[in-house]
């Protein structure tokens, strides 16, 4: 597996895009993605021919734009490429991390969280996690220890999500491990025994997201999100 992967993903156009009349200028096939400048008229010669259209190869190019169409990608198409290789990577004992970056609105919260009935990466690798856990656990080839956390940053401040007593304002500070790395002091760890744990304290982290509307996106989350687990196997 390589160290670092890149997916793009394009989403559905929402409601204000469908009354504004807007047109899909993106194209995928395979991993490579198209997009078309329309400011430049179709039919033209010349150097302005390769200005139209600029294409880009990326290890995904994922068309989540038409459910009804043939190449629609799915939650679980995601997940196999991409959630699939964090928990072997976790199993073998090593860190990864799955980082989804984009404008609000952009499909951000949707790729990672989901919503009911359509789950999406992080839930997924919970469930998958889980799910071996008890298997090995059952055979006797490993006893598990694992944690969960859940913080935001918002106006560069670090906001404990599972924390308690909200009602305070929290400001935690970033430290450096010299062994360990980066780290946020004083952030709650909390243990899981099951993925419905997990659901539990991501369903209570997410209620407590700073949320505003905007004009992309109606409950759009202001800050960025950050939910870590911490597995330890022996």
């Amino acid at each position: 597996m390589a160290s670092v992967r890149v997916a793009v993903r394009v989403r559905p156009m929402n409601q204000r895009e469908k009354e504004l009349s807007a047109q899909c200028i993106i194209e995928m096939e395979g991993n490579k993605t198209t997009i078309t400048n329309l400011k430049i008229p179709d039919g033209v010669t010349g150097d302005s021919v390769r200005e139209r259209t600029k294409t880009f190869t990326y290890d995904f190019s994922y068309d989540s734009g038409d459910r009804k169409g043939t190449g629609f990608v799915s939650q679980e198409k995601v997940f196999k490429d991409l959630g699939s290789d964090v928990l072997k990577a976790a199993f073998e004992g090593y860190n990864a991390c799955i980082f989804a970056y984009g404008q609000t609105g952009s499909g951000k919260s949707y790729t990672m969280m989901g919503n009911q009935g359509d789950v999406g990466l992080i839930p997924r690798i919970c469930e998958g996690l889980f799910t071996r856990i008890t298997g090995m656990t059952r055979r006797d080839e490993a006893s598990f220890r694992t944690e969960v956390s859940y913080l935001e940053i918002y106006n560069e401040r670090v906001r404990d999500l599972l924390r308690r007593k909200l009602a305070k304002t929290y400001n935690l500070r970033v430290r450096e491990h010299p062994k360990d790395g980066p780290y946020v002091e004083d952030l709650s760890k909390h243990l899981v025994q099951n993925y419905s744990d997990v659901e539990e304290l991501m369903e209570a982290g997410n209620i407590n997201r700073t949320t505003a509307s905007t004009g992309m996106n109606d409950a759009s989350s202001r800050s960025h999100a950050i939910f870590t687990i911490n597995f330890t196997q022996v």
